[in-house]
Order: structure tokens, then sequence, then C-alpha cells
């Protein structure tokens, strides 16, 4: 090590360490004279808030009993307007109380300042629990039976004159959040920090509260079990440590004459809340010291720069070499590290004069590669434009074998065909014909979906649609199950399934329509039938045996007696539909999952009741919404007919 490296290291030790110590002692005496003053504010608070709550009280049930000595009250047969009025007075001079009613002893609402719930009889609960002979003069927070509010019901018995008998109970509520008005500013520092008030009765049950997440008079608070803990103490507030935040428990006492309610105030803050402006002194105080840090490292930096001036001249004469001029010429020859190192430049600067001869001569050598790999792309960039022409050939000519949907519109009374495929070509396909047998006439619808797709997939459903073709028209061939088992079969021989053991086949669903009856016939492999009947939106699905055709075990009379063939009559406003998987399978949504079959049949279910030429856009609206920026997952045909 040098000796700039060693007088440097030496001073930014020193200042670090010393920096470290300083940043220690007074963060820690600063913590401490900082929670003692938090503690301190909190428990004042605390203690004047429930002290400001039980004057309060003290002077509502002051207000009621001077209120009760009023003759209104007091004598008997006072019409009830009168009574009305009276109330109506007591609430206008003053705008704490929501309202003002008047029981008689069987507890029957007389009057009412609202005129509300007037001749009903209050539930013996809340403060009729409460009044005694001894206590004349009780305060209940509850949710009000006639404006179902939550109130503090203030209640006091009337009595009369002269024999000191009950003649009723006056009481005035006050709706639960005027409280607020009289807790004073309950917060911390200049920045405003809010504390959270909650005020609760003997059971831990929630009377008033700052947190939108509780119930007023439903939650109990919950840590409830922790303040009960406080009561076997006598301070007026006991401060409660949780994981995450501090609890100031201020426990009710009596104001003057009134012994109160054994309430109990909770003053709540988080630690980090709390502690925020304690962060935001050490981060300063850190920040303090950082610069100071700063500050003596560039001094540092400065004492060390003076005894390295020959480093400079060396690192100027490395920057020359750095530029390319490996001829500079180096000429300090002392015999310390700097003499040393200007001798190892000198060895580097010829040895990399040999290097970059060499290196010359090996970028010929990659420049000459890199003009045959040019070359060689361009034939790629050929063969691949020629491949995709082929397939974008190839896709006029599968499309030009898939028959026209006017052709199957001229025949029902309205029909759709969804149509996606997932590669330029594809591996589903969709096949119906008009036929004659005698003197039926016969309308053939099939839905298929070929293993894979692209290329291989539109391969095999040509197969399978010119095989169709000659099964219907040439062969005669009229039965659902039979034109399948026959399919099996054709499609086994060309593809050589006895001579090796591909996988290669289609599922398909076929229908045949009798025109003049509506008869239809359906048999499927692995492709299902969804019934809609005319006048109503509930699907009926025919499912079909999970085979592959063209790799179904078995001659072609065994085939087409493991197929099920299903009949049923249809009539005018019937709508069948068909479908290959590729519907379901498709990936999207929030959660990147697949649509699957049952949200598939929930969709034509909502459609069926339009034409079908908005139904099919709705599916590709549906299709397009779900799958985004998703790739399509495969081959998509849906085909819809209404007869």
């Amino acid at each position: 090590m040098n000796i700039y490296a060693k007088l440097t290291l030496l001073c930014v030790s020193l200042v670090f360490f010393t920096s470290s110590v300083l940043y220690f002692f007074v963060n820690r005496e600063l913590e401490r004279t900082f929670s003692e003053e938090l503690l301190s504010n909190v428990t004042r608070q605390s203690e004047q808030t429930i002290s400001n709550i039980e004057r309060f009280v003290y002077s509502r049930l002051n207000e009621l009993k001077i209120a009760s000595t009023d003759p209104y009250f007091r004598q008997s047969n006072i019409p009830q307007a009168d009574l009305t009025r009276k109330l109506q007075e007591l609430e206008s001079l003053n705008d704490l109380y929501a309202s003002f009613s008047f029981f008689n002893n069987e507890r029957v609402r007389v009057a009412d300042s609202k005129q509300l719930s007037v001749g009903e009889t209050h539930s013996l609960s809340t403060y009729w629990t409460k009044i005694s002979p001894t206590t004349d003069a009780v305060v209940d927070v509850d949710k009000s039976e006639s404006t179902d509010l939550n109130v503090m019901n203030f209640a006091t018995v009337v009595k009369d004159p002269e024999t000191r008998e009950p003649k009723g109970v006056l009481v005035g509520s006050i709706l639960v959040d005027e409280l607020y008005k009289f807790m004073g500013d309950i917060s911390l520092g200049e920045n405003a920090r809010q504390l959270s008030v909650t005020l609760l009765d003997e059971g831990g049950i929630i009377l008033y509260t700052q947190d939108e997440s509780k119930t007023v008079l439903q939650d109990k608070f919950s840590d409830f079990d922790l303040i009960q803990k406080t009561k076997k103490t006598s301070a007026r507030v006991e401060r409660i440590e949780t994981d995450d935040q501090f609890l100031f428990v201020a426990k009710e006492q009596g104001y003057l004459n009134n012994v109160g309610n054994d309430w109990t105030l909770v003053v709540s803050i988080g630690k980090e809340e709390a502690l925020l402006p304690l962060a935001e002194i050490q981060q300063k105080l850190l920040w303090v010291i950082l610069l100071a840090l700063g500050a003596s490292i560039i001094l540092a930096l400065i004492v060390a720069n003076i005894f390295v001036r020959p480093i400079v001249k060396l690192s100027k004469i490395a920057e020359d070499l750095g530029n390319g001029n490996l001829s500079a010429e180096i000429k300090i020859t002392s015999n310390d590290e700097v003499g040393k190192l200007a001798s190892q430049l000198s060895n580097a600067s010829q040895v990399l004069i040999r290097r970059l001869d060499e290196q010359k001569k090996l970028n010929d050598k990659l420049e000459n590669q890199k003009n045959e790999m040019v070359a060689q792309k361009q034939l790629l960039e050929q063969a691949n434009r020629q491949v995709s022409d082929s397939i974008v050939y190839a896709q006029r000519i599968q499309r030009s074998i898939l028959p026209e949907i006017t052709v199957l519109s001229k025949l029902v009374k309205d029909a759709f065909v969804f149509y996606e495929p997932k590669d330029v070509v594809s591996g589903d396909f969709y096949w119906f014909e008009r036929v004659r047998q005698g003197r039926n006439e016969y309308l053939i619808i099939a839905c298929a979906d070929c293993t894979g797709h692209g290329v291989p997939g539109a391969i095999m459903s040509i197969m399978g649609s010119n095989q169709l073709t000659n099964i219907v028209y040439y062969q005669n061939y009229i039965d659902p199950n039979k034109i399948l088992a026959r399919l099996d079969k054709v499609i086994k021989f060309e593809l050589k399934r006895d001579e090796n053991q591909n996988q290669d086949g289609l599922e398909i669903g076929i229908c045949i329509i009798n025109l003049d009856d509506l008869k239809m016939e359906f048999a499927g492999a692995g492709i299902p039938l969804y019934l809609i009947k005319k006048g109503t939106n509930e699907l009926i699905t025919y499912k079909s045996p999970k085979f592959m055709i063209g790799g179904i075990e078995g001659d072609e009379k065994e085939v087409a007696g493991k197929l099920n063939k299903e009949e049923m009559q249809l009539e005018e406003g019937d709508k069948i539909y068909l479908s290959s998987d590729g519907f379901q399978d498709q990936f999207g949504g929030e959660h990147d999952k697949k649509f699957l079959s049952k949200n598939f049949k929930k969709l034509i279910e909502d459609i069926s009741d339009k034409p079908m030429s908005e139904q099919i856009k709705d599916l590709e609206s549906a299709f397009r919404s779900w799958k985004k920026n998703t790739p399509q997952t495969d081959d998509v045909v849906v085909i819809g007919v209404e007869v």
C-alpha cells in the first residue's frame, strides 16, 4: 500500500470513528428525552379529555334535572301539543340536543320534539334499567328506537312537587359524535399528528371511536383484556405498550356528586407515527454527521495529494497510453512505488503494441466471417419468405374448401360461423351441405377439431373435409354413427395406422336434420351438441364419447357400436351450437386462466335470444376481451344455427 493510500485511509478512519461515537451518544440521549416528552404529553391530554367528558355528562344531567322542574311536566292532563311545543323549546335552547322526549311511568312516549314514535312503548332496556328510587338521573349510550341513530340519552325522573311521586321521565338525546366537540384538540406536536380516541363502557363495548372500521355499540375493543388489568391500579391514566402501538387508558372517577358510569377512555397512536418526529431528527443528525464526514474526507484527500504529485504525472502518461499513444515517453526513474509502476507501464505498452498487431490480423479474419454470415442470413430470409408465401397460399386453399355461410343461411332461419385459426392455417374446420335421399331432404352440419394446428393441422382438416364429402356424396351415408365409423376407417387407412403408432386424428360432432319434419340425429366423438329450445335460454348439452376419429379400436361395425346417437324433434326457432375446444381452452382474464366450458355455456345462454348476426359479434368480443395480449392457445370454431 503506497503512502497516498495510507494517509487517506488513516484520516478517513479517524473521522469515521469520531463521527460514529458522537452519533451514538447524541442519538441515545435524544431518544430518551423524546420518549419522556411524548409519554407526558399524551398522558396529560388523556387525563384532560376524560375530565372533559365527565364535566360534559355532569352538566347535561343538571340541565335535565332543572328542565324536569317545569310545571308542564309535573302537572297531569297537559295536552300533547303543549308538551311537544315545550320539548321543542328545550331543543331550540341548546344546539347540542338532537331531540327531547317525555314518557309516562309505563314507558309510553307521551310527546317528542321530533314527533317520532309518539304513543309507542319504549322497550325495557338502556336507561330504563338504570333508573331507580335512589338513582333518578342517568346517562346511557345506545341506538335510538325512534331515529335509529347512536345517541347519548340523558334521562331524569319528573316528580310531583308535593308528593314526590314519579310523574314520568324526561329524556334528552345527543348524538354520540357531539362528544368530539368536548374532547379538545387531541394531537401531538407541530405536525398535528392526530391521536385515535375510543370511549368504552364497563364491558369494553365501543361507545365512541374515530376508527371507521369499528361499529359503535356493537364491536368490543380488541385489547380490552389488557385494559382490564389497569383497573387494579390507582393511577388516573395508565400506559400500555403493544407490538405496534401505545395505548393510554384514562379511567372515569366521577365529577362532583356524579359517581360516573365506569367508562374508560383509550387514546392510542401507532409506534411508527408517534416516533416519526424522532426519526426525522435522527435523519437530520445523520445528514450532519455525513456532511462532516464528507468534508473531512475531502480535506484528507487534499493533504494526501501533496505527497503524490509523481503519481499525477504518471497518471498523465497512463492517460496518453490509454488514448492510443503507446510510444509516449516515460521519464520517471525513481526507485519507489511510482518508479516501479512507470517501469511496468513501459513494459506493458510494448506488449500492447505487439498485441494490437495480432488483433488487427484477427479483426480482418472476423470481417471475412461476418461477410459470410450476412450472405447466409440473406439466404435464410429468402427461404423464410418462400415458406411464408407457401403458408399464405395454403390458407387460400384451405378457406376455398370451407363451405360458404350463405349456403347454410338459405336452408335455415339464421346461422353463423365463428372461425379463428391460431396460426395462418387451421386444424379446425366446419362442413355442411344439403343432400337428398329418396323423397327426403337433409341438412348435414359438422364441426371438427384435428390434432395439432398450423400446417400439420391444416393437412388433417383438408383430409377430413374431403373424406366427409366422399362419404356423404359418393357413398350415400346419411346415418351420423355410420358416417363417423366410415370416417374413422378411412383416416386409419390414409395415415397407415396399422404400420405406425402416430396419434393423429380428429374430434368431430355431426348433426343430420330432416328438413321436411325437423327431426335431427346427432353423433360425435369428443365434441358435444348444445341445444336451446325456442322461448327459453336454458342450454341442453348432449355429450359425446371421448374418442379420436382415426384412432378408435375395432373395425367399422365395432366403431359404430361404440358411438352414441341422439335423436330429437326440433321446432322452428330452436337453436343448436357446435364448437371445438379452442374457445374454452383459451388462457386470459385477470388471472391468466382458461375460459372453461362452464363459462362458454353461460355465454351461449346469455346471447341466445339475440339474432345470429349479433351472437357472433358477442362471441368475437368476449373472446378478444378474455384473450387480450395473451397468445392464442388453439384454433377456434363455433357454429350456431337457428332452425
